[in-house]
């Protein structure tokens, strides 16, 4: 199948029934509104019936408790119609960019139309079954990506919006995937996204995907997945994860340790491994990572910490750093006291340092860093003004104490006696 190549934007445009849509939860988000004052705004449109149909499709997702939350998917005459209202530099900011998108759009659809040799030809997804929902794997090249909206399911999120809103754009994309443009995002994204998932959901999915993996790089057939039973992803995964424990016992106790695993799950589950029923895969998972095997009591080993940042500041280790800073007025007190004139000479910024690490982990955070920026410079310009002030006071005082002291002669003037 033909694709359409996609356009790199700050904002979500899609193809929907043939022609570029967007979603009331893309609008709301962008120009930092309640999706529900949206939702209001659009159903208190003053257009005709008929201009409601073409542009305003309403829709539904699973929220809260698998309630379906309504939405509305909205062509470019809807957005312009709804957000010609929406005033102010930051709303014309993002005003812009959605044009910019629909003509994007627009420009590769009629390309598409007139020349359709010149168009990139999509991979066909793998398709894939996790805990009985799909699981698309799109593969570029030698390089994989993974549909967003799979993803955010299988780690119990609320849409791929929730996961890919805090990635930055070299991890995310949008592809068109048989029928319908999504979002995907890299390897590189997917770890960050497990990062920021629940270790229950995380742990389960990344064994699942590594067993997966392997089977797709190496060629190899999946298990065979008895009826009702677990898919052979999801037995890969299992076995995956068993083998990891056992690896790291001596040797003499490795045998007896994967016995304790398998029975430990046929005992629970009253079955063996590969009859386990697919949705309760993520207990099974739980079940052998939490078995305590009796080479570990021997030999213990320090918890280690998979997949987190190194960030740790204390904040013995800023007063360590910066000891001009702190003093103790009442020596009775614990508290301490911190003056902007300490902060503006410190050559230490424990916030800068821990927003490095996270833009160098591949995280977005060009606000927090422009927001810290804009404190200190306004702390400079404050701090300038102050010291003006003073100046100006001080030379002010002095010239009313010189006038004060200075002796005046009146012509024409006798002193008297009193």
């Amino acid at each position: 199948m033909k694709a359409i190549a996609p356009a790199v934007t700050p904002v979500l445009v899609e193809l929907a029934n043939g022609q570029p849509t967007t979603t009331s939860l893309d609008i709301a988000a962008r120009f930092g509104k309640l999706h529900k004052d949206v939702l209001r705004r659009i159903k208190s449109l003053d257009c005709s019936p008929e201009f409601a149909q073409r542009n305003f499709a309403p829709c539904t997702r699973p929220g809260a408790n698998n309630k379906p939350e309504p939405y509305f998917r909205l062509t470019r005459d809807g957005f312009t119609f709804l957000c010609m209202g929406f005033t102010g530099k930051e709303a014309a900011k993002w005003k812009e960019a959605y044009i910019n998108a629909f003509n994007e759009m627009e420009r590769a659809l009629i390309g598409a139309a007139v020349n359709p040799g010149t168009v990139a030809t999509s991979a066909e997804p793998i398709h894939l079954t996790y805990n009985d929902r799909p699981f698309r794997i799109v593969p570029e090249g030698a390089a994989l990506w993974f549909v967003a909206v799979d993803v955010a399911r299988a780690l119990d999120m609320r849409d791929g919006h929730c996961l890919t809103r805090h990635l930055r754009s070299e991890h995310k994309a949008q592809r068109q995937v048989g029928h319908r443009r999504l979002g995907l995002i890299d390897r590189p994204g997917l770890e960050l996204a497990l990062h920021h998932a629940s270790p229950a959901r995380a742990e389960p999915l990344r064994l699942w995907l590594e067993a997966a993996l392997e089977q797709f790089v190496s060629g190899a057939p999946a298990p065979r997945a008895l009826p009702g039973g677990l898919s052979g992803e999801q037995q890969g995964a299992l076995k995956a994860l068993v083998a990891a424990r056992i690896e790291a016992l001596p040797e003499l106790e490795r045998g007896r340790a994967a016995t304790r695993c398998w029975s430990a799950l046929k005992s629970r589950f009253g079955c063996g491994y590969k009859e386990i029923a697919p949705e309760r895969f993520t207990e099974a998972v739980s079940l052998v990572a939490r078995i305590v095997l009796e080479g570990e009591l021997l030999e213990p080993e320090a918890p280690k910490v998979v997949g987190r940042l190194d960030i740790d500041y204390p904040i013995e280790d800023w007063k360590a750093r910066n000891p001009q800073q702190f003093r103790h007025d009442n020596p009775n007190s614990p508290d301490l006291v911190v003056g902007y004139g300490d902060l503006l000479s410190s050559d230490y910024s424990p916030c800068c340092d821990l927003l490095d690490k996270l833009h160098n982990a591949g995280y977005c955070v060009d606000g927090a860093f422009y927001e810290l920026r804009s404190y200190q410079n306004l702390m400079l310009q404050m701090d300038m003004a102050i010291r003006l002030m003073v100046g100006n006071a001080r030379q002010a005082i002095e010239g009313f104490e010189q006038d004060r002291r200075r002796l005046q002669k009146f012509v024409g003037v006798k002193g008297h006696k009193i």
